[in-house]
């Protein structure tokens, strides 16, 4: 059954896979079609973007670089980029974005940042530092005023101040005493 309605045709019938469907192509050349499971699909002529309402809640949008966003009814979003990478923004402010390479980015609601590589290396970025840390222990962490800090899995500390001068160099026992000053080229 095809129909004229004002700026848009609409038709009806019965299809095979789908059963029940009504289309509605609009004078733009957009289409607008209804499944008879509830899924309702609009397909944005001009700009290639197809658009999915599901009986559920969730919307999905299907960009024409193949990028796929889906809204769900929990009010997250998870978005799906062409090179496989995903991102997952959940209603509570929280981030989780997963890159083709194995690098997990996880962001908690008060901005604090968690990176995972591939080779076993961490960040974390506050609002104060961030910091790298390496699988045999070492850690290098650069705060906020320009200050960086790398101590070293065998008990070295080195500190350097915000414009980048050595103000400290020493290994530390397991108890915390220095046992080697390099800057003053000691030994305790």
């Amino acid at each position: 059954c095809n129909v004229l309605v004002g700026a848009c045709s609409v038709s009806s019938g019965i299809n095979a896979e789908y059963g029940r469907l009504v289309t509605m192509t609009f004078f733009n050349g957009d289409t607008k079609k209804t499944y008879q499971d509830g899924r309702v699909v609009y397909q944005f002529l001009k700009d290639g973007i197809t658009q999915t309402q599901r009986p559920d809640g969730s919307e999905t949008t299907l960009f024409p670089t193949g990028q796929e966003e889906t809204k769900k009814p929990d009010g997250s979003i998870h978005i799906k980029y062409p090179d496989n990478s995903t991102k997952i923004t959940y209603s509570n402010g929280e981030e989780k974005s997963v890159y083709n390479d194995g690098t997990v980015v996880t962001v908690d609601r008060t901005g604090q940042k968690l990176i995972l590589l591939p080779n076993g290396q961490r960040e974390v970025h506050t609002a104060s530092f961030k910091r790298r840390e390496y699988p045999d222990g070492t850690t290098k962490t650069v705060f906020n005023d320009g200050r960086q800090e790398t101590v070293h899995s065998n008990g070295r500390i080195r500190k350097k101040d915000a414009k980048g001068n050595l103000v400290s160099d020493v290994v530390l026992n397991k108890a915390g005493g220095v046992v080697v000053d390099y800057l003053n080229r000691r030994a305790a």
